[in-house]
């Protein structure tokens, strides 16, 4: 076993360790992540034009002005597809659609299909150390989750802050009981282990190598 590393924040700080099988893990908590939920699989979408969704538009780094969405921080137009003004995208329905690290490669970049949705997938967001440091591609591979004696099955299929640990999907939190509004939701107290196996593809999924 070797430490990878420590991320400290949010009043704990969580040591990222790698067994001998390759396989990384940490505990943590639990933010509720809403990123890809497009309603592409017919569940709610994280942002909505109106600020109806089940994220908030500010959470995701945009506001309304004069009836038009538009990127608040520079750091939004990483996450949403946009349109050929450099602002969010609004397609059927009203929906802002957001994105994800892993990107169904059938799809092009600017279909709100193309990113693993947050309502309905079971996923987990990493910080760039574990992408960087671990042996094996991080990106879409087998994950798991467990709380209060329950677990699921994840991939890993979106990758946070430098700072931040502890974060998985609307879909993982809900078969954990965990609440699973992102406006809402989660875990602050750092007792949820996150296990992943890099270069072990999820099910249903590809290794993308960064």
């Amino acid at each position: 076993m070797r430490v990878i590393g420590t991320i400290a924040g949010e009043g704990y700080s969580s040591e990222i360790c790698e067994g001998d099988d390759g396989r990384v893990y940490f505990t943590a908590d639990a933010d509720i992540d809403a990123d890809g939920a497009n309603g592409q699989a017919g569940g709610r979408a994280a942002y909505m034009d109106d600020d109806s969704g089940s994220e908030f538009l500010a959470n995701g780094g945009m506001r309304v002005v004069s009836g038009k969405v538009v990127c608040a921080h520079a750091w939004a137009r990483s996450i949403v597809i946009l349109g050929e003004d450099n602002e969010p995208s609004v397609f059927s329905g009203g929906v802002i659609a957001s994105t994800t690290w892993y990107r169904h490669r059938h799809f092009a970049r600017d279909d709100p299909r193309a990113y693993v949705d947050a309502e309905t997938v079971p996923y987990i967001v990493v910080p760039s150390i574990i992408v960087q440091k671990t042996i094996g591609v991080v990106r879409g591979c087998l994950a798991r989750v467990s709380w209060n004696g329950r677990s699921v099955d994840c991939v890993v299929a979106d990758k946070g802050p430098t700072n931040r640990i502890g974060e998985l999907s609307i879909a993982a939190a809900r078969a954990l009981d965990i609440p699973d509004s992102p406006r809402s939701g989660g875990l602050n107290r750092p007792e949820v282990l996150y296990e992943l196996w890099p270069g072990v593809p999820a099910p249903g999924f590809e290794l993308q190598p960064s």
